[in-house]
């Protein structure tokens, strides 16, 4: 995967096209230029299953070419063709790394995201003052329903937190709702382990501070609430304004009070919603002769006004439709989840508070830890602590990468490829599955021409292996451009 000029090469590999293939020819190939370049590549994946296949694959293969296996027949000529070496030698060099990595096993690293981190944080553990025996703790529904529990047994009548809780309790009633908040707290409180929390959380913290925050923000969020439903209320004014004024009753028009007549009674109830235009609605922004029926005897009367007026007023209803629609779903949301807004920061500060107790650090914390050491500038400490040997990065998976992550790895490919060395990626944003772990496919699809002063280069896998013609011309079909 050397070269010349060093690039980040980017393999786009669908279900089938030969990636597992692609990724164990590309760290062979290392292997055949120097034995011992395990010892400065860093591997990574999402689950241990696919990192002990890949292990099992990469050392069953330079067997296979060592030994002469028929079945590794195809990753010798591979290897040829890439290296442009003699068989003889790739074979020779391929027992030489083989014997490397079997005496030297702890440093071939194939690992997972999360075991990756987990090491640079036990590195770290005397410089973030963790004590050294740290626990690490990977449940964190539990952790998180241990903590809202500790927090509901500290309270005090006059505690702030007292008052939010029967408030929300309060507003719970009010809807008809069950008045034991506890489940649907914990469930919201789930955000303080999200990447968006984590990245605004110290400000949201900093607000929270401000017993008049959240207050002054409900107001706020109901006047534009309200600002948008009066909006469209106005459309619904004027279109009875302009038949007022022109002697016609809603009965005139065609479908009566069922057809344009019901459009515009749903914006007045507030009912924003796309399916509100329909077959009709269409039909009355197309022409204004499906605005009377032929029969009526105030036919052309009404075509002129449509013309004129209405087809206009509809039309600008719609437009402001759509965007009062996101407005006041918006505020909506928001508005649900303020009370239990109020409680975010409470609930985290007791979750670190107990992990403290506990002498625990939770395995969701390591991204953004490193994420928040590389931000601040400490970046050459934190290679020192990740080990400086690290020259080549491959990560498998990619598409399930999330921000956090690619940052922290965007400066180990950084550092490699200053050094001359290429390092990999592989991915397919149609098989994107972790956005819940906030896995961001944006990343893949963002990825250019350069990464900072360095190319990108891409490569398509194109041939399936896996699936029949019929399926791969449909899926092409379906997902244009993937």
């Amino acid at each position: 995967m050397t070269s010349t000029s060093p690039r980040l090469l980017v393999y786009k590999a669908s279900a089938g096209s030969g990636k597992t293939f692609t990724l164990a020819v590309e760290y062979m190939k290392l292997l055949i230029e120097n034995p011992k370049a395990y010892q400065s590549v860093l591997a990574v994946t999402f689950t241990n299953k696919a990192t002990a296949e890949m292990k099992e694959h990469i050392l069953g293969q330079l067997y296979g070419i060592w030994k002469g296996d028929a079945q590794s027949v195809s990753y010798l000529n591979k290897l040829i063709q890439e290296t442009g070496k003699d068989p003889g030698y790739i074979r020779e060099m391929a027992g030489k790394a083989l014997r490397q990595m079997i005496h030297d096993y702890s440093r071939f690293r194939i690992e997972t995201i999360d075991s990756f981190f987990q090491t640079v944080m036990r590195n770290l553990a005397r410089e973030l003052d963790l004590a050294p025996n740290l626990n690490i703790e990977l449940n964190n529904a539990e952790v998180l329903s241990h903590a809202v529990d500790s927090m509901i047994e500290k309270l005090e009548r006059t505690s702030p937190i007292m008052y939010w809780l029967l408030d929300y309790i309060r507003e719970r009633i009010a809807e008809d709702k069950r008045w034991n908040v506890f489940h649907s707290i914990k469930n919201f409180a789930r955000n303080i382990f999200d990447e968006g929390y984590l990245e605004k959380g110290e400000e949201l913290r900093e607000n929270l501070k401000d017993p008049h925050f959240i207050p002054r923000y409900r107001i706020i969020i109901k006047e534009l609430q309200t600002e948008a439903l009066e909006q469209m209320k106005g459309f619904h004014e004027q279109f009875e304004g302009v038949l007022e004024e022109n002697g016609l009753e809603p009965e005139e028009l065609i479908q009566g009070k069922n057809g344009i007549c019901s459009y515009f009674n749903k914006l007045r109830e507030g009912n924003l919603k796309d399916d509100i235009r329909n077959v009709t609605v269409e039909k009355y922004l197309s022409d204004p002769k499906n605005w009377a029926a032929k029969s009526s005897s105030r036919f052309t009367e009404i075509v002129d006004l449509a013309s004129s007026n209405l087809m206009m007023l509809l039309t600008e209803a719609e437009k402001f439709r759509r965007k009062n629609s996101r407005v006041a779903n918006t505020c909506k949301l928001s508005l649900n989840h303020l009370n239990e807004l109020q409680l975010l920061a409470n609930i985290d500060e007791e979750v670190r508070i107990l992990n403290k107790e506990n002498n625990r650090f939770l395995l969701s914390d390591t991204t953004n830890l490193l994420h928040s050491l590389v931000k601040e500038g400490d970046t050459s400490f934190v290679f020192e602590k990740i080990g400086a040997t690290i020259r080549n990065v491959m990560i498998d998976e990619f598409q399930d990468t999330s921000r956090m992550q690619w940052g922290n790895f965007k400066l180990l490919l950084l550092e490699g490829l200053a050094q001359g060395e290429d390092s990999l990626i592989v991915g397919d944003v149609k098989q994107s599955i972790y956005r819940w772990r906030n896995g961001d496919w944006n990343i893949l699809s963002g990825l250019k021409e350069r990464i900072e002063a360095f190319p990108i280069e891409t490569r398509n896998l194109k041939k399936n292996f896996r699936s029949q013609k019929n399926i791969i011309e449909f899926n092409n079909y379906f997902l244009p451009g993937q």
